[in-house]
This record gives structure tokens, C-alpha cells and sequence, in this order.
């Protein structure tokens, strides 16, 4: 038997519903594109800041990257 992901666990347990667009928005294949692109991101982001080592570039790398990651995962309106 599968045991649900942490998230629906977690909704379950609050009693908070499904069909609300925000939610409905990170079950489409949009999403899901973006959120595998971001992880690709992250990747990347981690190996520059191993090259680079120093503690001021792994600040920054890490908030931009985290900045970034926020924007792109955002709903379009349209």
C-alpha cells in the first residue's frame, strides 16, 4: 500500500479542501514541469557554490536561487 505524501497528510489533517485553484494549480503538468526545472536549478545552483567556496558566495547563490525558485514557481494569471 502506498502511504500518502507528507503535503496530503498534512491537509488531511487539517481538514483543508481540495478543490481550491491553488492547490488544483501544483497537480498540472505545467506545474510539474516547472517544479522538475527549479529542482535542475537548485543542482546547478549547489555546484557552483561548491566551486566557488566561499561563505559570501554561497549566501548569495543561495538567495538568489531561492528568489528565483519562489518567481518561477508563481501562478500565471492568465
Amino acid at each position: 500500500m502506498n502511504k500518502p505524501d507528507l503535503i496530503s497528510r498534512i491537509r488531511r489533517f487539517y481538514n483543508l479542501p481540495e478543490d481550491h485553484p491553488e492547490f488544483l494549480w501544483t497537480q498540472t503538468p505545467a506545474y510539474q514541469k516547472r517544479l522538475e526545472q527549479v529542482k535542475n536549478g537548485w543542482i546547478i545552483a549547489g555546484l557552483l557554490m561548491l566551486s566557488i567556496g566561499t561563505t559570501s558566495s554561497v549566501v548569495l547563490i543561495s538567495a538568489f536561487a531561492g528568489f528565483m525558485s519562489l518567481a518561477f514557481l508563481e501562478r500565471d494569471e492568465s
